[in-house]
């Protein structure tokens, strides 16, 4: 009986911390990122009417050593409050159809792709509200969306990129 239920201890155990350091099939620790944004070209929020939206060309590079047949980039901007709330894209989401991401075919290890979906890739509108918001830090969260046909799986990856400063700045 002890050993029963030492056995079932040690499994319990033992799969809640597999389960914690993982995010999907392929995760990998924060320090090795699968996808980075490695250059920014353009980057900065645009005044639509009552809102802002977060346009970002720039390039991202393939930090693993599979070869992906598709990769779908998109945007979300996030907001942590001075109070330590978050504001994420399904607390201002416009219901508009914004937001479109980024396709990319065959993207191959260490590769480096522009990621621009014909003109930046765009935020949803964020209203411009927020401003009077006491506002801690701001960042774009990049989503890369996989499929490894070699390997039969998909899963999302994210990179992220202060952008406080380019918040702080807008009037």
């Amino acid at each position: 009986m002890k050993t029963t239920i030492t056995t079932l201890f040690t499994t319990l155990v033992l799969s809640t911390t597999l389960s914690c350091n993982s995010k999907g099939n392929n995760s990998q620790p924060e320090q090795n990122k699968v996808f980075t944004i490695t250059k920014i070209t353009e980057s900065g929020f645009e005044k639509h009417g009552n809102s802002y939206k977060y346009n970002f060309i720039g390039e991202a590079r393939n930090n693993s050593t599979n070869i992906y047949d598709d990769v779908y980039t998109t945007l979300e901007v996030q907001l942590e409050l001075e109070n330590g709330s978050i504001i994420t894209e399904r607390d201002y989401d416009s219901g508009l159809m914004t937001g479109f991401g980024d396709t990319e075919k065959v993207w191959k290890p260490n590769e480096i792709r522009k990621i621009d979906d014909h003109g930046g890739l765009d935020s949803d509108f964020i209203p411009a509200h927020y401003k009077e918001y006491k506002i801690k830090k701001v960042v774009a969260i990049f989503d890369f969306s996989t499929e490894d046909i070699i390997n039969h799986t998909k899963d999302t990856f994210t990179d992220t990129i202060d952008i406080t400063k380019k918040w702080n700045a807008l009037k």
